[in-house]
């Protein structure tokens, strides 16, 4: 029975720290976070050599939203925002045979800024091109 006690306070400290990290994420890691879940929806898309739709939506905000502290986002920040969001409209404006090309160059403008800010997702970027 202790046991069982010992497990379930172990449990509500976990589910409750995770709750805590989950509501503390700042508004660049949950835009972030969108952008990446909405670049694998494209990525199925361009695998089938289709255009992606809809894709980009609010992507905008990247220039202005506040990252969980500044050294995630330095004074070299804004120009790899401003490349990506350059290279996003590329890929929009592509034709169906060159998207996959637009979209694997749109993936690498996120590998260049992780490789200066936040290192963490770069392996899950690198997935996201299209062979």
């Amino acid at each position: 029975m202790k046991r069982i006690a010992l497990l379930l306070t172990i449990l509500s400290f976990v589910f409750i720290a995770t709750s805590a990290i989950k509501q503390s994420e700042s508004p660049l890691s949950k835009l972030m976070k969108t952008m990446a879940a909405d670049m694998k929806k494209a990525r199925l898309d361009i695998v089938k050599n289709k255009k992606p739709k809809g894709f980009g939506k609010h992507y905008d905000r990247i220039k202005t939203a506040a990252p969980s502290s500044e050294a995630k986002k330095g004074e070299h920040f804004q120009e790899y925002a401003i490349g990506f969001l350059t290279q996003l409209e590329r890929m929009k404006a592509s034709s169906p045979e060159t998207a996959k090309t637009e979209y694997n160059a749109l993936a690498k403008t996120c590998v260049r800024c992780h490789e200066t800010y936040c290192p963490g997702p770069i392996s899950m970027l690198r997935k996201l091109q299209v062979p």
